[in-house]
C-alpha cells in the first residue's frame, strides 16, 4: 500500500516540532513567567563558535548560543533568531559568576521577564552561610 506525500510529511513535521528543545520554541505573545537564578557546583565549558544565519525579519533579534544549566549538567543552547514576546523587549545574555565556591547562573531571558531565586540557589545560600 502506497502512502501519499502529504500523509508522510504531516507526521514528520509534527514530530519535528513536538521534539524540538524548549529553547527553540517560538515565544511570540506568550507570557514566559519568571526566570530562575540557579547555582551550579561547576562553571560552563568554553562557548562554541557559531555562524549567524540570515535574519528572518526586521522584528527578529539574534541570540548568541550559550550554556544552559539543565538539572546537574551544562547543555548548549544554539544561537538563533527570535522575536521578543513584547514590543521593546531586548535579549539579556546569560550571566555566570563565581560565588561561594560555585557558579551563580542567571539564564538568558527577555528584558520584560522577572528574575527570581531558584530553589537550588536558595538552598545553596542556606547551606553556605558564613
Amino acid at each position: 500500500m502506497k502512502k501519499s506525500v502529504a500523509g508522510m510529511v504531516l507526521p514528520t513535521a509534527l514530530l519535528m516540532f513536538s521534539s524540538a528543545p524548549g529553547f527553540a520554541q517560538i515565544r511570540l505573545g506568550v507570557d514566559l513567567g519568571a526566570v530562575s537564578i540557579r547555582m551550579a557546583s561547576d562553571g560552563p565549558p568554553p562557548n562554541r563558535v557559531e555562524r549567524r544565519t540570515a535574519r528572518p525579519s526586521r522584528n527578529h533579534q539574534w541570540i548568541d548560543g550559550y550554556w544552559d544549566r539543565q538539572e546537574d549538567r551544562w547543555a548548549w543552547a544554539p544561537g538563533r533568531w527570535e522575536e521578543p514576546g513584547q514590543s521593546g523587549s531586548n535579549w539579556v545574555k546569560p550571566q555566570y559568576r563565581k560565588e561561594g565556591g560555585g557558579t551563580r547562573y542567571e539564564p538568558g531571558h527577555w528584558s520584560h521577564q522577572k528574575m527570581v531565586e531558584g530553589e537550588d540557589y536558595s538552598r545553596w545560600h542556606r547551606e553556605h552561610k558564613h
